[in-house]
Parts: structure tokens; C-alpha cells; sequence
């Protein structure tokens, strides 16, 4: 079987967390398309060149699913999450473990295809919510299950 390929999309000023994600998943079964790591140190937001934006959407398009990380919640994840949605054969997922700031995000809760956290209260807030209790809604004991979630939900939507 090929690696499942993921899409991280978390805001880059999160780069620690975020490589401590992408790093729960095993090598030899995922690769984890992280975008921090084509993002020139020097240059801040206002000054990415158009090839770094060009190298996301080639990321994108290469990958299975969207990992959305709604702690690390930015901007641009807001468009990432909605080209996903557009996008039949793509699979969105989000991740979140203490922030609850995605609630109000109607839009990027409609188009997820799953929800997982750690966190038993965002748990029965997801369940109570009338966008994602109709999602696939998992709660994972800790991080390192994650990649098995992420599994889970990506294979609930392919057979759908």
C-alpha cells in the first residue's frame, strides 16, 4: 500500500507543534507535507514570493487529505480548509486539543469530512453542534493516536 499523504495546514508561526504533529506519523506509511519547511526564514508574510505559494498548492493537489491543526488555527488555513472542501476526491480532517475559537467558524466546520480531538468537553461540544455532529467525530486518548484517527477518517470518507 502507498503513504497516506497529508497536507498540514496550521499557521507556520506554530512550527514547533506543528513538527511535533507531523512527527506522530509514521515514515514509512504517511508523508506529511508541511509547508513551514518551504518558507524562507528571512522574508515575513508580506514578502513570500509567488513560487512559495505555487509549491503549496502543488503540495495540495499531491496530497489525500487536509490536516487542519484548529489550535494552530491561521488565516491562510481558512482558504486551505475551503479548497479542500471544493474538492470531491480530497479529504478534510481537523485536530484540535484545547482551543475552542473554531466554534465560530461555520464555514470551515461545513466543510470537514472529520473532527478529532483529545478533549473530552470539545468532544460533547462537537456532538452538540449542529455542523459537526454530522461529521465523523472522534475523541483519541492522546496525540499518538492520531494517526490512527486520521486513518479512520479518511477511510469513512473514501467509502462514502
Amino acid at each position: 500500500m502507498s503513504k497516506l499523504k497529508i497536507y498540514l495546514s496550521a499557521s507556520i508561526s506554530h512550527a514547533l507543534s506543528n513538527q511535533y504533529i507531523a512527527d506522530l506519523f509514521p515514515k514509512d506509511q504517511y508523508h506529511v507535507y508541511l509547508p513551514q519547511n518551504i518558507v524562507p526564514d528571512e522574508l515575513n508574510h508580506t514578502q513570500f514570493p509567488l513560487h512559495v505559494y505555487q509549491q503549496c498548492i502543488d503540495m495540495m493537489e499531491s496530497s489525500d487529505i487536509g490536516l487542519v491543526l484548529l489550535d494552530a488555527f491561521g488565516r491562510d488555513c481558512a482558504w486551505e480548509c475551503g479548497w479542500y472542501s471544493a474538492r470531491q476526491d480530497k479529504c478534510l480532517i481537523a485536530f484540535v486539543q484545547s482551543s475552542s475559537l473554531f466554534l465560530r467558524d461555520w464555514m470551515v466546520k461545513g466543510g470537514l469530512d472529520a473532527w478529532v480531538t483529545t478533549n473530552e468537553r470539545l468532544h460533547q461540544a462537537a456532538q452538540a453542534n449542529p455542523l459537526l455532529s454530522q461529521k465523523s467525530i472522534a475523541l483519541i486518548d492522546n496525540d499518538h493516536a492520531l494517526p490512527e484517527a486520521i486513518t479512520a477518517g479518511y477511510q469513512t470518507f473514501k467509502s462514502r
